[in-house]
Formats: C-alpha cells, structure tokens, sequence
C-alpha cells in the first residue's frame, strides 16, 4: 500500500535534511562540518549511539554534503538534483544496506565489485552500513578495503554496539559518539512538528511523549505520528496514556505510597483499577519507579515538595526502591508482574500493633506466623545434633530444603538501610538483647549442616553469617567481594528461612546485606571430605596442588 501524499510530506517535513536539522549532536556535527570545509573528510566514519538519536539521519546528509556541487559552509544545499536523489531514495551511488540481515561473508563479498566500481552519477560512492555490529567473518573481506580505500568512495558505519566489534576495524574509521537526547531538546523539535503540521497539543503531553521516548527522536516522533493519526483538535496528556496503556499521575503516587507505608489493601485495589482500565503493568512499574527516584531525590535535598509522596523519608523510600528493584517483569513464574508487584506491597504489611501505631486502617489480613511442617519434610535439629554436623550430600530419598512452606515476612515498622555500615558488628536495633544472636550463632553449625542439604543453597548458607537477630527477622552478612551472592539469597530467601525457622523452633524472616565484617564463625568440618584429601596426601604428598568439589 502506498502512501498518501499527505503523509508523505510530513514525512519529508520532519526528516533530518540538512546538518542544522540535528538535534542534540552539536559535537559530531561540527567536526563533520569543518573537515567538509576544509576538504578533510576520512573515507570511513563510525557513528556509536542508542537507536533514534540521528546516526543514519546524519550518514543520508553527509552523503548529499559530499556530492553537492552547491555546498556553502559545510552544508549541501538540498535543492540541486544530486540532493534531490539522494533525499528521494534514488541515487544509484548511494548504497544503504542492514547488516542485520546481510551479514553473510557473501553479501560482504557481493559489495566489493559495486565498491571498485567507478560512480553512475555522483562524485562519490557513499556506502551507509547500519547495525553494522552484526558482522562478524565479513570483515575479513573489508578490512583491506578499508586500509586502501579508491578515492571514490565513502563509508559510514552505524552501530548500538561498538564492543562487538573487532579493533582492527576500529583502527580504519573515524568514530562519532551519539548521546542521548535530553528531553528538552524533544520537545523542542516535537513542538515545530506540531506547528507546522497546524495541530495543538498541552504542554504536558508533549513533555510525556518526550519523556517516554527515553532519548531517541525517532520514537518521540513515532508516538507523535501515531498520536496525530487519532484526529482530534488538542493532542491532551490523556490521550497519550489512553493509547500507550500508561496510568495517571494520581494513581502512580498512591501506589508508592501504599507500598512505603505498608497499605498493601489500597496498593492491590488500585492494580485492580488499573487491570479494569486496560493499564499496562510493565509500564505501571517504571512509572513507579521513577516517582520514587523523584521523591528519594526531593528527600534528599530536602525539598520533599507536594502530593501523597510528600513527607517520607529517606530510608522507607529506599526500602520500597529496593523491593521494586529485586522484581523480574520478564518472569514467567505462576502469577506474573502483578503478582510480584502485590508480594512487594505484602512484604512491609504492619502488624495490627505498629499498624494501630501509624495510623494505617486495619484491613489487611495478619499473615500467618505459624510454619506448617509438611509431611516428609526436612529432618528435625535433634536428629541433624544426633548424626554429627557433618552431613553427606546427595543422601537418597531426603527431599530438598525448598519446600512448600511460604516464607515468614518480616514485621519491621521502621524500614533500614539494607546495607550494614563498615565497622559495626550488628545493627543498632539488636543491641538490646544479645540472648537470641547467642543462640543463632551456637546453633549455626546445625543451620548450616540442615541447608546444606539443597545444592543450590549450600555456597550461599557457607558464605554468609548471622550479623543480628531483631525480634522475628535474622540479619545474616555476605562479604562484599562476593556481592552477587546476596543477590541470589534474596531469591531464595524462602529456603533460608525454612531452614532457620526448623532450627530455632520458630519462624523468622531473613534479611540479606551486605558487609565488611568477619565474624569468627565457620561451619562444619566434613568428616567424609577430610578423609578424602588425607588419603590423597598419603598417596601423592605434598603435590597434591587443589582440591575443587564436584557437582
């Protein structure tokens, strides 16, 4: 289907056509612009920079700048028939090819007879190569082409990824970095759009197009077109989030705020809200997000401004940024984003006491704080102490740790930072009473024997140790070098709390932090794996170099 003549003019109209039409590169258009001046131009350019931030747009103008016989300060002047081409599409010596789907050493070597060949009708052989990160072999057939180029041709490659890309093509090009576009700069040429196209818009849907199209003029103006195509007088903020699925602003802040305060009953009802009107979650949680960073910025500065989010603090802003963090939207777990967005709102559901204390309506269901013990379950302390603490792994017929028991949420009213400050041994809130980290820590070796059990979970049980027991939630440290580690304990937070709460004799939540503290507590020895290494030795002596163990 062809397009119509109405739309193809808008589209020439809104296309970059000459260097002053790029938005935001005023680095790379300059330097371009002098060496045309000077007649300093390379015989290959790379151009690096997110999608949509004007690479191509750039490569279609330097072409027309290199073959216009009318070119005055570096700039083509777009009305001569080379130019007219080259806009049109129709310039033979103008090649464009997508090495997302040429990529082939074939369809490299295919280039050669057309790149030694002398021009149809320009001076110049332009060869514009986008998505050139695709390349991979093809580039032994150019290399030697790009160290001795014929002097009628030009190469310009575009990328989004300069890292896959060998050094030895890097040596033989130019390469311009492409930023992405700040908003403002969006706006700007999103509102000459408007005016030239005679079309009305409210400032704040103009701002929310530029903010979604997170750096790249080609989206701001892809959403702006289909925007325009709905008809209507007055392009409104409503009419942007009613096509693009995104919530109000309203809805946006009343979320965070269930989810800081610990309202998980107002935080589910407005997901149900948004499902009912059609809302896309995904977007829903980066809206989310960035309301946080703007409160957890104001906060900071002091400057907590206006609204529902007005007035929280610093340390509950960052404790629900992290809860958000940790989701995966991707996930194909059994309930998806929305249920992982209603587990973030349970997590710091208050109990009836500190709930009564912070003045949060008392509907939201206690959750239980009983751990049910299933039936062929893990084995019992007693008989972990009556075996020994060291236990072999991959015993038949002993079920993993992970099991159908739901984690306990912790019942903090007053959210901490996740990480512990160096040099202090147990958080602040633990100072009180000693009695339960002294009894964590002599039944650590029963803890780790017990979890040790489930492969997955065994390193993470053996690098870290308990910092603080607060009431029902147990702090336990991992080292900072080993920072990953943490983040996957937080994934399988359920195993380790089972395992805690089936040692203590009651049920405890985990919080997982990082830090610089050693606390002199090692788990147990491994009867069978000593054993093992003094046979070794008795065999091979003192070049017996490593031991590793196999999974």
């Amino acid at each position: 289907m062809s397009e119509s003549p109405t739309h193809q003019a808008l589209y020439r109209r809104w296309r970059s056509q000459r260097f002053e039409d790029i938005v935001g590169q005023d680095p790379v258009v300059t330097t371009i612009r002098n060496a045309l001046r000077t007649d300093r131009t390379s015989h290959a350019y790379l151009f690096v920079g997110p999608r949509g931030t004007g690479k191509t747009s750039l490569a279609r103008i330097l072409a027309k700048a290199i073959n216009c016989p009318n070119v005055a300060d570096g700039e083509p002047c777009d009305a001569c028939p080379s130019c007219d081409a080259i806009r049109e599409g129709r310039a033979l010596d103008v090649v464009e090819l997508d090495a997302a789907s040429n990529n082939r050493v074939d369809d490299i070597r295919e280039l050669l007879p057309r790149i030694y060949t002398a021009p149809a009708d320009l001076p110049t052989k332009v060869f514009i190569v986008d998505e050139v990160q695709r390349i991979t072999q093809g580039w032994d057939v150019l290399l030697k082409t790009l160290e001795e180029p014929p002097p009628h041709v030009l190469f310009v490659f575009c990328t989004t990824d300069p890292s896959q890309i060998r050094p030895a093509v890097l040596s033989r090009v130019q390469r311009f970095d492409f930023r992405p576009l700040p908003p403002i700069l969006i706006e700007g040429k999103l509102r000459r759009i408007l005016e030239a196209d005679g079309r009305a818009a409210e400032p704040e849907a103009v701002a929310l197009v530029a903010h979604l199209a997170d750096g790249g003029m080609r989206d701001a103006e892809s959403i702006l077109d289909q925007l325009l195509s709905g008809g209507g007088d007055l392009l409104t903020a409503d009419a942007v989030r009613d096509l693009l699925g995104l919530a109000d602003g309203d809805s946006v802040a009343n979320f965070v705020t269930a989810l800081v305060t610990g309202d998980p009953v107002a935080g589910i009802a407005l997901l149900d809200a948004l499902e009912d009107r059609g809302r896309d979650l995904r977007s829903f949680m980066d809206q989310a997000i960035d309301a946080l960073r703007a409160a957890l910025r104001g906060a900071l500065a002091g400057t907590p401004g206006m609204g529902p989010l007005a007035g929280l603090g610093a340390p509950a802003l960052v404790a629900a940024a992290r809860r958000l963090a940790v989701i995966d939207p991707a996930s194909a777990a059994p309930g998806g984003l929305r249920f992982q967005l209603e587990l973030a709102l349970l997590e710091t559901a208050p109990s009836g006491a500190q709930r009564a204390a912070t003045q949060i309506p008392d509907r939201a269901p206690v959750l239980a704080t009983a751990v049910p013990t299933p039936p062929q379950a893990l084995p019992q302390p007693a008989e972990i102490k009556a075996a020994g603490a060291a236990i072999p792994s991959g015993e038949p017929g002993v079920p993993p740790v992970a099991s159908a028991i739901p984690p306990v949420a912790p019942t903090v009213s007053d959210p901490r930072p996740l990480r512990a400050p160096p040099g202090s041994p147990v958080p602040a809130s633990a100072a009180g009473s000693d009695e339960p980290l002294v009894e964590l820590r002599r039944r650590w070796p029963e803890i780790v024997a017990l979890i040790s059990r489930h492969p997955p979970t065994k390193p993470l049980i053996e690098a870290c140790r308990p910092l603080a027991v607060d009431g029902t939630v147990v702090t336990l440290g991992f080292p900072e070098s080993q920072l990953f580690l943490r983040d996957v304990a937080d994934r399988r937070r359920p195993t380790l709390e089972e395992g805690l709460s089936r040692v203590l004799g009651r049920p405890v939540a985990v919080r997982c932090v990082a830090t610089n503290v050693e606390m002199d507590i090692t788990p147990p020895a491994d009867p069978e794996g000593t054993a093992v290494i003094a046979a070794a030795r008795a065999v091979w002596g003192d070049e017996l170099v490593g031991v590793r163990e196999v999974d």
